[in-house]
């Protein structure tokens, strides 16, 4: 307690520099947490398109199906199939999913279009795709429904309430042809979908490509995120015929994506290692030239330089608990703004921008995580007491007899 008291001393003798320093500190933490709140935020939404929306925790497949994508490479016997997957334990939801291709077209215009045949009720227990309805309802129980994405339904000129015909090659080699009811609009975020992409009832899907109680996908949600490698191998286990795949293999492409958002957390941390280091290492290295006779006297009066270290060091670590508090501050009511109000481009950008597919809304808006900020205040403190030591050595080194003389 003797030791800090004199640190604290020492360190308010320059009052004004001190505060420059622990000001610079405090901006650069406050600054860091909102970027990567706001970097957070950006890439929840990607995983919500891209993850939650789509790929589902777990992808079960004919084992042709990812490489081919052929209309025949489709999973069987589906009753069987998903009562087996959902008695697994850690298996929280099952969806099917059957895709086909084909023109779309309403009265005035026709487009290309990605069919994709669920069932409505257990699609919802696995896909939040029906909170992003922009028009309309959601599927309900009426077999010739269809909901198109927003981008989609423009360019086929056709709303609410319109029908629409789809061809599409069956499996059997006919020109497959049906009339549907479009009932909603949904706008996902994933600029392939909401162009390209309309959800239609299982069945009806099966009846127009001639592929009864067959599917292309079933897709899990698994009840523990961070096992899910254990249970696709205990599910691949129990189903040897068909192909088991987490997300991040069904889709590396993605898993790639999402991976940088820990660099971009790292690349903002090493800014403030820099600015942290660069500050004490400033501060403390005046500090020890100003006190060189200081120091001098102490070591003639028996201060050993392992407590001169500790004094500078200490210094240093009161210095960053200064900074570190101002910038919690800062950040924190940065996240707090970027949280509940975000950064609203709508002015400049119309309908949000593309980032890698992915349409993000014009407003953009952070999530805090408690790890990151630990990490970034952790960080300060563990820099500014490292790059304390040099100044610390320097002031250990001295010659009382020399340093008593210097002027």
């Amino acid at each position: 307690m003797i030791w800090f008291a004199i640190a604290w001393r020492n360190l308010w003798r320059q009052r004004r520099r001190s505060l420059i320093t622990a000001s610079a500190m405090a901006v650069s933490v406050g600054l860091c947490m909102s970027v990567i709140c706001l970097n957070d935020g950006t890439f929840e939404k990607m995983f919500n398109v891209m993850v939650e929306q789509q790929l589902g925790h777990i992808q079960v497949h004919n084992p042709e199906w990812p490489g081919k994508r052929g209309m025949y490479d489709t999973i069987a016997d589906l009753d069987q199939n998903v009562a087996a997957l959902e008695a697994t334990d850690g298996v929280q939801a099952v969806s099917i999913r059957l895709h086909g291709f084909g023109l779309v077209g309403g009265d005035q215009q026709s487009a290309g279009t990605q069919l994709v045949g669920i069932d409505p009720d257990r699609e919802r227990t696995v896909s939040p795709v029906f909170e992003h309805m922009q028009t309309g309802t959601y599927l309900t129980n009426q077999p010739d429904e269809i909901i198109l994405g927003h981008a989609l339904a423009s360019d086929l000129e056709v709303g609410v309430g319109d029908e629409v015909v789809a061809l599409t090659q069956a499996s059997d080699g006919s020109l497959g042809n049906e009339l549907f009811r479009v009932v909603g609009t949904y706008k996902s975020g994933n600029m392939a979908m909401d162009r390209t992409g309309a959800y239609v009832h299982l069945g009806a899907l099966q009846t127009l490509l001639y592929l009864e109680d067959q599917a292309h996908e079933l897709t899990i949600l698994a009840d523990d995120t961070d096992a899910l490698q254990p249970l696709a191998a205990r599910l691949a286990t129990a189903n040897p015929t068909l192909l088991v795949q987490t997300w991040r293999e069904a889709s590396p492409q993605t898993a790639e994506m999402l991976s940088m958002q820990d660099a971009g957390a790292m690349i903002i941390l090493g800014i403030v290692f820099l600015v942290a280091s660069f500050g004490v290492v400033n501060t403390m290295l005046i500090s020890v030239f100003e006190r060189t006779r200081e120091f001098g006297v102490l070591r003639a009066l028996g201060v050993t330089p392992l407590q001169l270290v500790s004094m500078v060091v200490i210094e240093s670590v009161i210095l960053a608990i200064i900074a570190g508090t101002g910038g919690l501050i800062l950040g924190g009511g940065l996240d707090a703004y970027l949280v509940f109000q975000g950064i609203d481009l709508s002015g400049s950008i119309e309908g949000g921008f593309d980032f890698n597919g992915i349409i993000m809304d014009p407003v953009l808006t952070g999530v805090v995580r408690w790890q990151p900020i630990v990490l970034t205040v952790s960080v300060l403190l563990v820099v500014s007491a490292v790059a304390a030591v040099w100044p610390a050595m320097r002031a250990a080194s001295i010659q009382p007899i020399e340093a008593i003389r210097s002027e």
